[in-house]
């Protein structure tokens, strides 16, 4: 369903939100985000209250960059309908340098890391103005070495 008003771009929309993996994650031009994204966007994530505006996206952009210096980005799936854009990407690289977290400083591993992140972005006048994002954490804790991985047992 779409707010009254709204404009219907799915081409548009969708490469817009190319751009925010790809420009955003993918190069760290963080100006990209404001292009990208309404001042007012709220940002939905598992365990943590939504968020307003674009300053999480950047923190989240420059955390990863900054530990991950090499990485790349590969939008893997990409569909629109109406005002929604669905997205499946991947990060990945080497983990070379300390990620500061809400509970501390990550110390670097120097391993080979890659995550994945299924994103649904709501757009209005050409800009995300909501999106619900779900991070495998798991597999990106587990690669920094916060989680340990369980065996299966035989």
């Amino acid at each position: 369903m779409t707010e009254a008003g709204a404009v219907n771009e799915p081409d548009a929309n969708m490469s817009a939100s190319r751009r925010l993996y790809e420009e955003v994650f993918g190069k760290g031009n963080l100006d990209a985000a404001d292009e990208i994204m309404a001042a007012h966007a709220v940002s939905h994530g598992p365990g943590s209250p939504p968020m307003t505006g674009t300053d999480q996206i950047k923190q989240q952009a420059l955390r990863l960059r900054g530990s991950i210096p090499d990485l790349a980005v590969t939008l893997n799936d990409q569909f629109a309908s109406g005002d929604r854009v669905c997205n499946r990407w991947t990060g990945s690289g080497t983990f070379s340098v300390e990620m500061p977290m809400p509970s501390g400083v990550v110390a670097a591993t120097g391993k080979a890391i890659s995550f994945d992140e299924i994103r649904i972005d709501r757009y209005a006048g050409g800009k995300i103005v909501e999106s619900w994002f779900i991070p495998d954490r798991m597999t990106l804790f587990t690669a920094m070495g916060m989680v340990m991985a369980q065996r299966a047992s035989s």
